[in-house]
């Protein structure tokens, strides 16, 4: 067995993993079924088979960072995605159902995308001996295995709660995922040199050091970085705050509409 492989293949998987489970359950709620996540599945996939063919290509993108900035910029785009979610989650728009569907189907399209591009370019590496790359395959299935296990566990878990804790539960979940990404994503531009690199806000190598297992998996879940910047340190506090920031702001511009709405009728024409 590979110990690399089983790591690589569960960091790449363990994010995408709680991220479909959380989306899984939010689809379940609104009885929207399962037509979306076939969608998204074979789009994922075709785009991660197209993306990791033209690697070449991309990373010669924008003097050679295209591939960090590419991915910075997916994993910008699925915060974003998770962001309008969480809004309609939380709403009662009559229409959000078409929309929520598009919006599921499209976050996990880029979720598979970057995170598959990854395991197959890792594996290409083992082309042409045969021996190797089966002792990958199998240790990349094991990764593989426990990823969708944390997932299903994650998936059970929601839909056992209470009603009234579901929701708070899936918008708190899709936050810190979401935040993560945003990290990550920094990370990324900054070694692009797309954003100013300066010294690190706070050092925890020697508390969780980046190359263990734990703290790759906490980099997939949470974008977790032992040196960050304050730049990263702020975007990603940013972006945790702004999807419940955001609903509230929602709901009030709602409240205050519908107030406006009652007014105008009481008032005599």
């Amino acid at each position: 067995m590979l110990l690399d492989a089983v790591i690589i293949v569960l960091r790449e998987t363990l994010e995408a993993g709680v991220l479909v489970s959380v989306l899984l359950t939010i689809a379940n709620q609104h009885q929207l079924g399962l037509r979306w996540l076939m969608l998204a599945f074979m789009g994922g996939l075709m785009g991660a088979v197209i993306y990791a063919r033209n690697m070449g290509l991309v990373s010669s993108w924008f003097e050679y960072v295209g591939q960090e900035v590419l991915n910075g910029l997916i994993q910008y785009s699925i915060y974003l995605c998770l962001l309008f979610i969480c809004l309609l989650v939380s709403s009662r728009l009559s229409i959000k159902s078409r929309v929520l569907m598009c919006l599921l189907t499209l976050t996990v399209a880029l979720a598979l995308i970057r995170e598959a591009t990854e395991i197959m370019i890792f594996f290409s590496g083992f082309i042409g001996n045969s021996d190797v790359l089966s002792k990958a395959v199998t240790s990349g299935f094991i990764g593989l295995m426990i990823g969708l296990s944390v997932g299903a566990l994650c998936y059970f878990s929601i839909m056992s709660l209470k009603r009234r804790w579901i929701r708070p539960t899936q918008i708190v979940v899709l936050a810190l995922v979401g935040a993560g990404m945003v990290a990550q994503a920094t990370q990324l531009l900054i070694q692009a040199d797309w954003l100013s690199s300066v010294a690190p806000l706070w050092d925890t190598r020697n508390i969780l050091p980046e190359a263990s297992i734990p703290g790759q998996l906490a980099y997939a879940i949470f974008g977790y970085e032992a040196t960050p910047t304050p730049l990263e340190a702020w975007l990603f506090l940013g972006a945790l705050l702004s999807i419940p920031l955001a609903i509230v702001l929602w709901r009030s511009v709602s409240n205050n509409n519908k107030s406006n709405s009652a007014v105008d009728q009481e008032i005599p024409q």
